[in-house]
């Protein structure tokens, strides 16, 4: 990655927030099949803040639910649904080869892929963008999704491991967790690999930052990590980049802020700066979406992100 390139997404990153203008590009957005917003999606509008600082985070205030997202049409499945286990072979050997270039990104997601979005879309360019992703959202949102994919895209992957949205109710008035939770995700993250590949797609597959031990289900993203890492091994033209090691301590903690990179404008009088604003997302700003302010983490992992997705044959 060029650092003109990077310096200048810095800079283009400032004027953005100092407009308060989202930098994803929401008109190819396709809604997921939810029903209704999930619980713990993110939402709000931007608010006005003054000289945020790498230090503490800054609260927000209470997020104001969007309502449940719109589609922008009809989604139109790109082939029937896929049964999670239903391959071609261990290694999916009979799956098209993809073109040597990539002329296309989709990004499937949750809160953390629309954080650092419009930085993966800069840092991308000139691929074609496709945006499918939600706050709070699980891949059984997408597993129906139509992904837009041929043999010159490349499909990200990118879930920390969310669990209050409809689609992943137990039947009993409650959500899954621990082994339930653990074979849903890896059934639909399989169907998911296995729709792109069938097409023709690359596939990278996104390792999670830890989250703050104050979370329930922490270890989630532990679980989450190491299926993508066995998926990435199990099959041809699928990557894992750990993009989560990037906003974590040096150890793989934890760590709410970092030591400063040359291109982070919001560096603390101490050298540090605010990677996790509140112990899950990147923003400073806590509860509020699009982030209204610089965030160093968000850069991190779309840097992580872009790298894969520009060379993924580099992380095979």
């Amino acid at each position: 990655m060029h650092l003109s390139r990077i310096a200048g997404l810095v800079v283009i990153s400032s004027v953005l927030v100092a407009a308060s203008w989202d930098t994803t590009d929401t008109s190819a957005e396709v809604a997921p099949t939810a029903a209704a917003a999930p619980a713990d999606a993110d939402a709000g509008a931007p608010i006005a803040v003054a000289n945020v600082t790498g230090g503490a985070p800054v609260a927000g205030g209470a997020p104001v639910a969007q309502g449940a997202p719109v589609a922008q049409g009809t989604p139109v499945a790109a082939d029937a649904p896929v049964a999670a286990g239903s391959f071609d072979g261990p290694t999916g050997a009979t799956w098209p080869q993809p073109d040597a270039v990539t002329t296309r990104l989709v990004l499937v997601g949750d809160s953390l892929s629309h954080e650092a979005s419009g930085l993966v879309a800069f840092l991308t360019a000139p691929k074609q963008f496709v945006p499918k992703f939600w706050g709070g959202t699980a891949p059984c949102d997408w597993v129906d999704n139509d992904l837009q994919a041929t043999r010159s895209t490349v499909v990200v992957i990118s879930f920390t491991g969310n669990s209050l949205t409809p689609c992943m109710a137990d039947g009993a008035g409650g959500f899954l967790e621990h082994e339930a939770f653990a074979e849903e995700y890896r059934g639909d993250l399989e169907v998911l690999i296995t729709r792109a590949r069938r097409a023709g797609a690359r596939v990278v597959l996104v390792g999670q930052p830890q989250r703050a031990p104050s979370f329930d289900h922490e270890d989630r993203v532990a679980a989450i990590n190491g299926m993508l890492q066995e998926f990435a091994t199990r099959w041809a033209f699928v990557s894992y980049v750990d993009a989560g090691a990037a906003v974590e301590a040096p150890d793989g903690q934890f760590a709410d802020r970092l030591p400063c990179t040359q291109f982070d404008i919001d560096c603390a009088a101490d050298g540090q700066t605010v990677v996790r604003g509140d112990g899950v997302h990147f923003c400073p700003v806590v509860n509020v979406t699009p982030c209204p302010v610089y965030s160093s983490g968000a850069l991190r992992f779309a840097l992580a992100i872009s790298s894969a997705a520009n060379d993924p044959a580099a992380f095979d």
